[in-house]
C-alpha cells in the first residue's frame, strides 16, 4: 500500500527525472530572481540621471522667454520628463510653449523664440540655437537638445504649426500623457518602468534602427492595452520589445493630433526601413529571451554590447 501511494504522488516519473524536474525549476526561479533584480538596479540609475538638469534647462528657457517679453501663458512639458520616461541621452525633451498672441504666424514665433534665446538664454553648456519649421532646437555640449514648440490658444484650443509650418492646428497636449498613465495604472504601474528599460536597451542598436523615445511609448500603450501576461520587470520589457518588432512594420498613429503618425519618416507598411528596424528589434528580443545571467542584461541594457 505504501509503495502504490507512493507512486501516486510522483505521477509515475523515477525520482530521478522528477529531481531533475524540481531542480530545474528552481533555477529558473533563482534566475528569473536575479534577472529582475538587475533590471531593479539599472532602473534606479536611471531614475537617478540628470532629470533635475533637464529641468533646470527648461525652467531657464522659460525664464529667457519671458524676459524678452513674449508672453508665456504657460509651459507644458510635452517630452518624456512629464510622463516619468525620461532617460538621460535617451528621450525627446521638448517644451510646449503657449503664447497669448494669436495673431502671429508659426514662423515670427520661431523667429522670436530664437532671437529671444539667444540674446537671454546662459550659454555657457549650449553648443547651438537652430529655429526648424516648427520649433526651436537647443543643443546643448553634452549632446542633449531641447526643442521649445510656440503655440497658440485658438478658439479655445491649443494650436501648433502645420507640417509646412505656414498654418496653425489644433492639438491635445495632454492626451497622450492621460492614455499613458490609463495604461500604466491598469498594469500594476509597471508600464512606465518597462519603457524606461526599453529606451536602454535600443539605445545599444545602429543608430538607423533606433525608435524615438516618443515612438517607444506610443508602442507601449498599444503593447499594454490589453495585456494579461506577467507582469515582472523581464517579461514585460520582453513583451514591449517583441511587441515593437511587429508594431514597427505599420505606422503608429499619434493620438495627440501633432501629426498623423509618429514615424512617418520610415515610410508605408512594410517598408524597407521599417523591416530592417523590425529585424534588428527582433534580434534585441531574442538576445533578452536568451539572458542567462544579470551581466547578460547588463550589458545588454547599459552597455549595448
Amino acid at each position: 500500500m505504501g509503495g502504490s501511494g507512493g507512486g501516486s504522488s510522483s505521477g509515475g516519473k523515477d525520482p530521478r527525472e522528477l529531481r531533475r524536474e524540481i531542480e530545474e525549476q528552481l533555477r529558473q526561479q533563482e534566475l528569473a530572481a536575479e534577472l529582475n533584480g538587475v533590471l531593479g538596479e539599472l532602473l534606479a540609475t536611471f531614475n537617478d540621471r540628470d532629470t533635475q538638469l533637464v529641468r533646470d534647462r527648461l525652467d531657464a528657457v522659460d525664464e529667457a522667454l519671458g524676459d524678452a517679453a513674449i508672453d508665456v501663458d504657460r509651459l507644458l512639458f510635452g517630452g518624456s520628463v512629464a510622463k516619468h520616461t525620461y532617460v538621460d541621452g535617451l528621450s525627446d525633451v521638448d517644451a510646449l510653449v503657449v503664447v497669448d498672441d494669436a495673431d502671429a504666424s508659426p514662423a515670427d514665433l520661431v523667429e522670436r523664440f530664437a532671437d529671444a534665446l539667444r540674446g537671454r538664454l546662459a550659454l555657457g553648456d549650449v553648443e547651438s540655437i537652430e529655429p526648424g519649421r516648427l520649433a526651436v532646437t537647443v543643443t546643448y555640449n553634452d549632446g542633449t537638445q531641447l526643442q521649445a514648440l510656440p503655440a497658440v490658444e485658438r478658439d479655445g484650443h491649443t494650436s501648433i504649426a502645420s507640417e509646412d509650418g505656414e498654418s496653425w492646428r489644433q492639438i491635445r497636449p495632454h492626451k497622450f500623457a492621460e492614455k499613458l498613465s490609463e495604461v500604466n495604472r491598469a498594469n500594476g504601474d509597471a508600464v512606465v518602468p518597462a519603457i524606461k528599460l526599453a529606451k536602454a536597451a535600443i539605445a545599444g542598436l545602429p543608430e538607423q534602427h533606433r525608435l524615438s523615445g516618443y515612438h517607444v511609448e506610443a508602442i507601449a500603450v498599444d503593447a499594454f492595452e490589453d495585456y494579461s501576461g506577467r507582469r515582472d520587470r523581464a517579461s514585460i520589457l520582453l513583451h514591449l520589445v517583441e511587441h515593437a518588432s511587429r508594431a514597427v512594420l505599420r505606422p503608429t498613429s499619434d493620438i495627440t493630433g501633432q501629426s498623423v503618425h509618429v514615424d512617418d519618416r520610415l515610410g508605408g507598411s512594410s517598408s524597407p526601413r521599417r523591416r530592417e528596424i523590425a529585424a534588428s528589434l527582433g534580434r534585441l528580443a531574442a538576445r533578452l529571451r536568451g539572458a542567462t545571467t544579470g551581466d547578460d542584461y547588463r550589458r545588454i541594457l547599459d552597455g549595448g554590447d
